[in-house]
């Protein structure tokens, strides 16, 4: 089945670093080799989601459903970092003490609607696949994939924080128009990780709402694997960046 060649690329990607036998660009293309050319008649974008319903149940207190007259637009994969900042002024006692301020996110959005469609459960193992692998290495990856099955461009959108700090998800790189300047509606604390060599723990999943924007009306982040803060500024630098990757479902 053709989402089933999905995971092995990102396995592919995931484990580059790994690879002791080649330096690191020449791994990442003998493993794609042999993979790369069984995907010639395959095209894995632009599937339905016709049949497709986001899972809510995981999380302790439930986040709110999808409004009924909205329907599901994109499900993808967001790979990026969480970014908090420290007081660069303050002491190092008191570091102890001051917890590290949340200054916006920072994704590459790739889709998934493939996954969605196919197998559920295949797509919630990702984001802790992806949650460490280089982005460079997933855009390499996603652009061989595309040409390779003479699919549209894996790369949908990118997700970004405004000077004003209103989280923007921006669709146009798959040629759409779409996109949404977001508010939160409700946040659900993440369930506890089944991994415990994890460094830190996984954001809360979240339902956003519509301040302006075309074509998306609410997005939801779940399944999410890494990027929450340190738990102080100690011994931190003054800007964080945490690794992390996420589903993003979007409604219009």
């Amino acid at each position: 089945m053709k989402f089933s060649l999905v995971l092995p690329l990102l396995l592919v990607a995931a484990n580059v670093e790994g690879n002791l036998d080649l330096p690191h660009p020449l791994a990442l293309a003998s493993s794609f080799s042999h993979i790369y050319h069984q995907l010639d008649k395959i095209n894995i974008g632009n599937c339905s989601l016709a049949n497709v319903s986001i899972s809510l149940n995981a999380t302790k207190s439930q986040l709110p459903v999808p409004s009924t007259n909205l329907t599901l637009k994109y499900v993808a994969l967001g790979r990026g970092t969480q970014n908090y900042s420290c007081p660069s002024n303050a002491s190092s006692d008191s570091k102890t003490t001051v917890k590290p301020k949340a200054t916006g996110a920072a994704a590459t959005l790739f889709d998934a609607s493939c996954i969605a469609s196919s197998s559920l459960a295949l797509l919630h193992e990702i984001p802790a696949l992806i949650s460490t692998t280089p982005i460079g290495s997933l855009a390499f990856m996603a652009t061989l994939v595309a040409q390779g099955t003479r699919s549209t461009n894996l790369i949908i959108g990118e997700h970004y924080f405004d000077t004003d700090g209103v989280p923007i998800f921006d669709m146009g790189l798959s040629g759409s128009k779409s996109w949404i300047a977001a508010s939160k509606i409700a946040s659900s604390p993440a369930p506890k990780s089944k991994s415990k060599s994890k460094s830190c723990d996984d954001v809360p999943w979240l339902k956003l709402g519509h301040k302006k924007g075309k074509g998306i009306q609410e997005v939801y982040r779940v399944v999410t694997s890494q990027g929450d803060a340190p738990s102080t500024c100690a011994g931190q630098k003054a800007m964080i960046q945490v690794d992390y990757a996420a589903e993003y479902w979007f409604y219009g």
